[in-house]
């Protein structure tokens, strides 16, 4: 591989890549942090609230529809899978930052490569790959165990 095509791939490519993993890393851990707090507190607001409130029309609606939320949350939670999704696209960001560290200092499996731009590519390409891959099954999986797989609608 050229000097120019790896200056390429490096400027478009591999950086709209880590910039990928790294915005999906930040919102899927500020949607599983967001909705997990969510959950802890309004949890611990709701117990008081029924044993506690006055048996009056107001408080049992506030009640209701606090339980409601938390129904949401939950499925959301679980819908979303935003704590494997960050886990997962953190991983596949750190595995980018490390080739091109490999790589540019020479180590590694690029100690003794002959091109080393080329087994640079096709290594994060393989790190891109087994994403796509990972997040595809991780989520078929979850589908399936849901009981949503092979149902009509539910592609």
């Amino acid at each position: 591989m050229d000097a120019p095509a790896l200056e390429k791939y490096l400027a478009e490519d591999y950086a709209k890549a880590l910039k990928f993993y790294d915005d999906r890393a930040c919102t899927s851990k500020r949607a599983w942090r967001a909705l997990s707090i969510y959950l802890i507190v309004a949890s611990a607001v709701l117990t008081p609230l029924v044993a506690f409130a006055p048996d009056l029309i107001g408080w049992r609606i506030a009640a209701a529809s606090l339980s409601a939320t938390l129904v949401v949350a939950t499925g959301l939670l679980a819908h979303l899978r935003s704590h494997e999704n960050w886990l997962s696209y953190r991983a596949s960001w750190d595995a980018l930052e490390r080739e091109r560290r490999l790589f540019e200092t020479g180590t590694g499996p690029y100690s003794s490569a002959p091109d080393r731009a080329s087994l640079f590519v096709g290594r994060v390409e393989t790190v891109l790959t087994k994403e796509g891959t990972d997040f595809s099954a991780r989520h078929a999986h979850a589908e399936k165990r849901d009981g949503n797989a092979d149902k009509p609608g539910t592609a």
